[in-house]
């Protein structure tokens, strides 16, 4: 469903091999759920589940490119703070 082999599946399971944004948002579409809630599930502090939307596809892109860039900020107070502007602008 993801075009990726078990055994591919299998290191990003382990965390063997990274997962490109692209891909991470084709196994959430996959599973029919967000991005971010398997990014919560595979981090040491979690983050509260948000409800499942439908998205269109101009909004998934925007959520690849999102998710590319804030995978290169390797600043933990820089994510933390654009994780807080985020969700300020969202509530």
């Amino acid at each position: 469903m993801v075009g990726v082999t078990g055994a591919q599946l299998h290191r990003y399971e382990t965390g063997t091999t990274r997962i490109a944004a692209s891909r991470l948002i084709a196994i959430a579409n996959a599973l029919d759920v967000r991005p971010d809630v398997l990014i919560a599930a595979g981090s040491a502090q979690g983050a509260p589940t948000l409800p499942a939307v439908a998205l269109s596809s101009s909004a998934g892109d925007d959520i690849a490119e999102l998710l590319q860039v804030f995978c290169t900020i390797t600043d933990p107070k820089h994510r933390s703070a654009l994780i807080a502007v985020a969700r300020m602008m969202a509530g």
